[in-house]
């Protein structure tokens, strides 16, 4: 029987630990493979030697505390160094005669279901930000018509001069980036729908970056190409795919100095599934890692005339196409930003 309790707790899918009075693994099960380490390995070792925290959860600040059974959340690192959310159960371990002689403990790796919940609650708040902001857009962009109108029939009735003419230029470029902003947003709150079949992604790129040839010209900024012999055929909407990687194009060469060079990368990747990636390269001043958080939010800019609507609008065409956007940034560098979709 004991050796049947043995092989139930070695092949739990959770991790399962005892250690003794000085914090040190005398039992660990299978699990600990997960994390990058033999069991052998981890055995008289100290717990947090093996277990690196980086973080602790509110309701706990002491992972390890004899004589007292919690239940608390942290993130730890595993061997490689990355970051998992994880929920620990603790309680202490005594003897016959009822003497704490360690703490034995169960640990249940969240980091998907976190991430899962975190993903939910940011589709709910976009989702509430959507059903308002279509509402206000729409109601905006009646009125903005009507003074775009009068402008034009006030310009060709008086045919002002000089700086009233300056001025009545002012009013009407204004009104023109007003209604591209609530396009913007409309677009990113209320997406048409996307009609995907296999199309030719090489002529989506090639297209995109005849139109960029202009803004690349204006402040010498070089685009160099590291494509596969083959480029792989794609599932999209080419428009929507052509709008996204026209965003990223664009935002790279604004990023760049003048004389700069931005790279744009494909590749094929076959784990978990089969998609190609296309990396796009500045060479700019990279992202503050305090903003990287908020670069996906509706109206989050660090330009002085951005609207902060495109990398959202990139991140939702993405999400329609089953694919993905992320971005690397190192400050003073570069920023890469690499939009993946299914081949098949």
């Amino acid at each position: 029987m004991d050796n049947f309790y043995k092989r139930l707790l070695d092949n739990a899918s959770d991790l399962i630990w005892v250690i003794d009075m000085e914090g040190k693994i005398t039992y660990i099960n299978s699990n600990i493979a997960d994390w990058g380490y033999d069991k052998k390995e981890a055995i008289g070792k100290p717990l947090l030697d093996v277990l690196t925290i980086k973080g602790m959860g509110k309701r706990s600040s002491v992972p390890v505390e004899f004589g007292v059974s919690r239940t608390f959340e942290m993130q730890v690192a595993d061997k490689c160094g990355d970051l998992r959310r994880v929920v620990v159960s603790s309680s202490p371990l005594q003897n016959d005669d009822a003497k704490i002689i360690g703490e034995m403990g169960i640990l249940y790796d969240v980091t998907e279901a976190h991430a899962m919940e975190e993903k939910l609650k940011h589709e709910e708040r976009l989702a509430s930000l959507g059903r308002l902001g279509t509402g206000i857009a729409h109601e905006i962009r009646n009125p903005l018509s009507s003074i775009k109108m009068n402008l034009a029939i006030l310009v060709n009735r008086l045919h002002p001069t000089g700086e009233d003419k300056e001025h009545f230029t002012i009013a009407q470029d204004e009104v023109i980036n007003l209604e591209r902003i609530v396009t913007e947003f409309i677009d990113y709150a209320k997406p048409s729908p996307v009609k995907l079949r296999r199309q030719s992604l090489k002529t989506v790129i090639e297209k995109t970056l005849a139109v960029v040839k202009t803004v690349c010209a204006e402040k010498e900024v070089t685009i160099t190409r590291d494509f596969p012999p083959v480029i792989p055929m794609a599932l999209m909407d080419s428009a929507k795919i052509h709008q996204a990687i026209l965003n990223i194009l664009l935002n790279a060469i604004q990023a760049s100095p003048d004389n700069g060079v931005v790279g744009i990368k494909i590749r094929s990747l076959s784990s978990p599934t089969e998609t190609v990636a296309i990396t796009v390269a500045d060479s700019g001043r990279g992202i503050d890692q305090d903003d990287m958080k908020f670069v996906f939010d509706p109206f989050f800019t660090t330009k002085d005339d951005g609207t902060g609507m495109g990398l959202s609008i990139v991140q939702s065409i993405m999400a329609n196409h089953n694919g993905s956007v992320a971005i690397e940034s190192e400050l003073g560098k570069e920023t890469k930003v690499t939009l993946t979709l299914p081949t098949g």
